[in-house]
């Protein structure tokens, strides 16, 4: 990816807005069965949710996320 794409993907992400962490910001991070820390969080711009990874800071595909939560 060169500067011009990396440059437009960040704006196109911080167009989507900010991730907060889910119920009013009360949800707190919990140990999932894999052994990992995760947040279930909320972006309202886009009215999705999903899961925090604590120790990577990334947002989790949902995939991911079931594999994490032992749901699969």
């Amino acid at each position: 990816m060169n500067l011009v794409q990396e440059l437009a993907a960040r704006d196109a992400k911080a167009a989507q807005g900010n991730w907060t962490p889910a119920c009013g910001g009360t949800e707190t991070p919990f140990k999932s069965r894999s052994g990992v820390t995760l947040l279930y969080c909320y972006q309202a711009s886009t009215g999705r949710h999903a899961y925090l990874d604590c120790g990577t800071d990334i947002i989790l595909t949902d995939e991911e996320a079931r594999l994490h939560l032992g749901t699969h």
